[in-house]
């Protein structure tokens, strides 16, 4: 480049570095990239678990060799899920929302894994402060075949003592508390708790 066309050009950023516009300019670069950069430390991702209010029940909590609370409550397809009832045989509740982005990214696999146990493990979702339409509405478009449950009220959370979505309980087949986790669980996860229970 020529001697002259580059003082030109030098010129030129000197007088924009000390206008009032080339001010503004980097002021508005600068703060975009802390916008951007406030944005990306606070994004939701996946694997991390909401907190939520709930007011705890009177049941001790889900711990392992306790006895798992019982309960019965309407499911989207207009039965009714009896947890008692399930005696003889593994479940697997899973507490979620449907604003809950770390509950959606584990859905399929949940489904996955529910399909792939052949019936051996009972699972049931709870909807933690959800009504059977919202809740009914989700599970279709996510294509959830398995028990879907409202709690509107949080009461089946709370006896659960759930502090936040997603999490699980795992229950052995003589309705007794295996585990419980708080978090997105990765595919294998599931499928080694599920191998495990009794």
């Amino acid at each position: 480049m020529p001697e002259s066309a580059v003082r030109v050009r030098q010129s030129g950023q000197r007088r924009l570095a000390d206008s009032r516009a080339g001010n503004v300019l980097v002021l508005a670069v600068v703060t975009a990239l802390v916008l951007a950069g406030a944005w990306w430390m606070s994004r939701p991702t996946t694997g991390e678990a909401t907190a939520v209010d709930v007011a705890f029940g009177e049941a001790p909590p889900p711990v392992p060799g306790a006895d798992a609370f019982a309960f019965q409550a309407p499911t989207v397809d207009g039965s009714t899920f009896d947890l008692a009832a399930e005696r003889g045989a593994p479940v697997w509740l899973s507490f979620v929302a449907t604003w809950c982005s770390s509950c959606r990214a584990e859905a399929p696999d949940i489904q996955d894994a529910w399909s792939a146990s052949d019936g051996s493990v009972t699972m049931a979702s709870v909807y933690l402060g959800e009504d059977l339409a919202t809740v009914g509405a989700y599970a279709k478009r996510l294509g959830m075949d398995y028990p879907q449950v409202a709690d509107p009220d949080g009461a089946i959370s709370g006896e659960y003592r759930i502090m936040a979505v997603p999490s699980h309980v795992f229950i052995n087949s003589d309705g007794t508390v295996h585990s419980s986790h708080v978090g997105v669980l990765t595919r294998g996860q599931m499928d080694r708790i599920l191998a495990e229970l009794g």
